[in-house]
């Protein structure tokens, strides 16, 4: 089965935390499941490691995850689903002048996750409660 792994998982593995979304991970691991992200996947990380690209690619290799480029299927897809998501959100307003304000939710990094993983895999690894898990 070929698992897309979204940032959050990778996150609780840095930080320790979730610890039950993480020992999905390692399940995947040990049952040698094809472990993927997109590329996207990678940039968010980069913070983490300081700009360490060299030891983000060898986190990312010990845990098996195959990096890979987002494809025009994948954007498709999480531009749609954005664009949806876009028509649909609540706007906030200010309580003292009622100005209408922009609320930054979601960003569109995840949906072309989300996108990827419709277009490329069989199922997605993620804490993220607007996407189907794994």
């Amino acid at each position: 089965m070929r698992i897309c792994v979204d940032t959050t998982i990778l996150l609780n593995v840095l930080k320790d935390e979730y610890r039950a979304f993480q020992e999905m991970l390692y399940a995947a691991i040990e049952k040698a499941e094809n472990l993927v992200a997109p590329a996207v996947v990678f940039a968010e990380l980069i913070p983490q490691f300081r700009g360490d690209v060299k030891s983000l690619q060898q986190f990312m290799g010990e845990h098996k995850i195959d990096v890979r480029p987002l494809d025009i299927e994948s954007v498709t897809l999480a531009a749609n689903a954005w664009m949806k998501y876009l028509k649909r959100k609540k706007k906030a307003q200010c309580p003292q002048c009622g100005y209408e304000l922009e609320s930054k939710e979601h960003l569109l990094s995840d949906f072309y996750i989300g996108g990827f993983a419709l277009a490329r895999c069989d199922a997605i690894l993620t804490r993220d409660r607007g996407l189907p898990m794994l």
